[in-house]
């Protein structure tokens, strides 16, 4: 093989190593060592050397123009199976992808500016935990609840605000999120201004990119402050005149019902304890319990007094639910409860009393039948109930 196609041959190598690099802008390792070491190869047998390096041995030389001749095919081998993508897009296809691009992006501003819209309508704040759990974006509306100026801020310097007796209960509950439990509902204490407020956050953890982020709603439940809140539910319970007209319109219906009368006895003493809101947002938390359990329809619970409620139950199967529940003793009605570090059960007393198809009392005498019950329930010491008539 003559000397002028081995050069020919080292420039075609050359040629297409460097448009491999001008197509795709990278530069591959292997080909930039695999050409120096052919090209040295090159210099050790064709250019006269000092006569103190040794010439190239006679096997070198034989079998050189052969890998000369493989490295190159090997170059231009790779190049083709590349020009050859780029050859097969024509003018219309770039065309349809810059379409689909203009489109990706349309789609991905609208829905950025749908989020921005979204958050501005909220009434709670949300917070954004980066994928570390280091740091934290606070929203605009969670600047205002929190009392904060700044948007981004350490998980630490957050915690460092919550109240003492909360931080525990908090840091405990966000190492528990995972697949199996994605959400979860906190209340506790935060510090705002010189005061702390009772704040609740529901956080979600979702997976992307094979990591695990958190975002999470924040909304206050101080009711001079905030008064989108489970209190303000609680406080928009119907009254003593509502179940009158709701006993009176059902009264006229040919079923049995069962009025039960609630009362929260140990509420009085959280409230000495703890605060008149720590004492509310367990009455509110309760409340919630017993119209999941037992009144999921509307003006089935009514609020007499401050720690008195009337349950109207109209399905048998939820009466004989709450009996067992009754006799039992288990947490369907004494209810455990968690808000902030604080851990309380509400004990409540209950008087029943059974409204029949036939029965000929007034109304007025049947609300009365179930405020007798709830006294007897009261000042009964080996159980928290009574049925009228028993």
């Amino acid at each position: 093989m003559s000397q002028l196609f081995q050069l020919l041959l080292g420039v075609i190598a050359l040629l297409a190593m460097t448009s491999s690099f001008i197509l795709y802008k990278k530069w591959r390792l292997w080909k930039i060592v695999l050409f120096l070491l052919v090209s040295l190869g090159y210099v050790w047998i064709w250019i006269p050397l000092l006569s103190s390096i040794p010439s190239a041995p006679s096997w070198f030389v034989e079998n050189y123009p052969y890998a000369l001749l493989l490295v190159s095919t090997l170059f231009l081998i790779t190049l083709r199976r590349k020009v050859k993508i780029t050859q097969n897009l024509t003018d219309y296809d770039f065309f349809e992808m810059e379409k689909e691009l203009d489109e990706m992006k349309s789609t991905s501003e609208l829905l950025r500016l749908r989020f921005i819209s979204t958050i501005d309508l909220l009434h709670e704040g949300l917070l954004f935990y980066n994928e570390d759990g280091s740091d934290m974006f606070l929203t605009e509306q969670a600047l205002a609840i929190l009392g904060k100026s700044e948007h981004t801020i350490t998980v630490e310097n957050y915690i460092e605000g919550i109240h003492p007796e909360d931080r525990s209960s908090y840091s405990q509950a966000i190492k528990k999120l995972s697949k199996k439990h994605p959400e979860l509902e906190l209340k506790y204490r935060v510090k705002r201004d010189s005061y702390y407020v009772w704040v609740e956050e529901k956080v979600k953890t979702f997976e992307f990119d094979k990591k695990q982020h958190l975002i999470s709603t924040i909304q206050g439940i101080d009711m001079k402050l905030f008064p989108v809140t489970l209190i303000h539910e609680l406080d928009s319970l119907p009254s003593e005149s509502h179940l009158v007209q709701a006993l009176t319109q059902i009264s006229k219906e040919p079923e049995t019902f069962y009025l039960v009368m609630i009362q929260l006895t140990n509420i009085v003493d959280i409230n000495q304890r703890f605060g008149r809101d720590v004492g509310n947002l367990m009455i509110a938390e309760y409340i919630k319990k017993m119209r999941f359990h037992f009144a999921k329809d509307l003006n089935s619970i009514f609020r007499i007094t401050g720690i008195q409620f009337a349950l109207l139950i109209r399905e048998q199967r939820k009466y004989e639910v709450l009996i067992r529940a009754l006799q039992s003793g288990g947490d369907l009605v004494n209810l455990p409860m968690n808000i902030g570090g604080i851990n309380q059960v509400v004990y409540p007393n209950l008087g029943i009393v059974k409204h029949e198809p036939w029965s000929s009392y007034n109304i007025s005498d049947f609300i009365t039948m179930g405020n007798k019950a709830l006294e007897e329930a009261i000042r009964n010491p080996k159980r928290n109930y009574a049925i009228f008539g028993e």
